[in-house]
C-alpha cells in the first residue's frame, strides 16, 4: 500500500497509496457510528516521497522514524478531540540507541542452518525515558488506553529483536506529554488486545476505569484476514 512503486513502473513515483476500493465506504460507516479513524497511510506515504523506506529491510514492521511520525500524527488528532484533561506533563525525553537484528522475514524464510543470506540490519531507536532517566512504563491510571499488536510492540518487546522502551505507546506518551496505558499483544491484532481488555473489565484491574479515550491500533491487513470475533464487554462498560 505504502510503497506502491515496487508493484509496477506504471505507478511512476513514490507516495501513491493503494487502498482497497471499499476503504472510503468502510471509513464513512465508522465515522457514522462515532468511531474516529486515524488513517496513517497518508503520513507514511508523505514520508515515502522523500525516498525513505517506511518499513524495515529485514522485517515486516515499520521503521522507528515511520512509527514516530505516526505517533506525532495521533497526538495531533487526540489534542484536536479535546477529550483529555489539560495540564498533564509527563516530563519525558528520547535517548538514541543503536540496535542490530535480522527481523521476522528471515525467520519466515526457514533457511537451513548456516545458509544466512540476509545481512543484519542496524537501526537507531529512540528510547523514551523520564526526567530522572528511568525507562517509560505504562500507567494503568492514565486517561488514554492504547490497544495494539506487534506494530505497537516492535520496539518495545525485546523478544521481537529490536530493543525495548521505544515503541508506539512510548512515543505517543512523549508526543502528548502525558501518561499512557497499554495493552498490546503480538499477533491476533483483530481480537487479542480486545480480548485481554475484556478479561480485566469489572475486576480490580479494570483497565477502562478513568479512561477518556481508547486508541485501537491494528495492521490494515487485519481487515481482510483478521479474526473479528465478537468479544463481549461487561454490561457497564
Amino acid at each position: 500500500m505504502i510503497h506502491s512503486e515496487k508493484f509496477s513502473r506504471r505507478i511512476g513515483r513514490q507516495g501513491v497509496v493503494l487502498q482497497n476500493p471499499s476503504w472510503a465506504r468502510f471509513k464513512a460507516r465508522l465515522e457514522q457510528a462515532g468511531v474516529r479513524t486515524a488513517d496513517i497511510s497518508e503520513v507514511l506515504a508523505r514520508h515515502a516521497e522523500s525516498g525513505e523506506a517506511q518499513y524495515l529491510r529485514t522485517d515486516s514492521h515499520w521503521t522507528p522514524a515511520a512509527m514516530e511520525a505516526v505517533a506525532g500524527r495521533l497526538a495531533v488528532i487526540l489534542e484536536e478531540l479535546r477529550v483529555l484533561s489539560l495540564g498533564v506533563e509527563a516530563g519525558l525525553g528520547r535517548r538514541p540507541v543503536q540496535v542490530e537484528g535480522v527481523g521476522d522475514i528471515t525467520a519466515m524464510l526457514r533457511l537451513p542452518v548456516g545458509r544466512q543470506i540476509i545481512d543484519p540490519e542496524r537501526i537507531t531507536v529512540h528510547r523514551v525515558v523520564t526526567a530522572a532517566g528511568r525507562s517509560w512504563r505504562p500507567e494503568p491510571g492514565a486517561e488514554l488506553l492504547l490497544l495494539g499488536d506487534s506494530f505497537t510492540n516492535v520496539f518495545s518487546d525485546p523478544a521481537l529483536g529490536w530493543g525495548a522502551g521505544a515503541g508506539l505507546a512510548e512515543q505517543l506518551s512523549l508526543e502528548l506529554g502525558r501518561p499512557v496505558d497499554r495493552i498490546a499483544l503480538n499477533a491476533g491484532g483483530a481480537f487479542a488486545s480486545r480480548q485481554a481488555l475484556a478479561r480485566q473489565l469489572g475486576s480490580a484491574r479494570d483497565r477502562l476505569a478513568g479512561k477518556r479515550v481508547v486508541v485501537y491500533q491494528f495492521a490494515c491487513r487485519e481487515l481482510a484476514f483478521g479474526d473479528w470475533k465478537v468479544v463481549p464487554l461487561a454490561p457497564d462498560s
